[in-house]
């Protein structure tokens, strides 16, 4: 039996997976925008409840 052939968008959503898990993306993201944040720039407010909600769980669950 021949074997399927994977489009590109499975090929990358497995190797996203993978290599680059959603949660890194994430923590890296709301990272840059904390940086904006301190350096005095703006921000929605929802964006900001969102990065507050991450620092508080980061701070509740730190590395060891």
């Amino acid at each position: 039996m021949p074997k399927s052939k994977i489009d590109y968008r499975e090929k990358r959503r497995r190797a996203y997976e993978k290599k680059l898990p959603i949660s890194d993306q994430l923590d890296a993201i709301l990272k840059t925008f904390d940086m904006v944040l301190q350096a005095g720039g703006e921000l929605p407010y929802e964006l900001i409840d969102i990065i507050e909600k991450w620092q508080d769980i980061k701070f509740k669950y730190p590395k060891n």
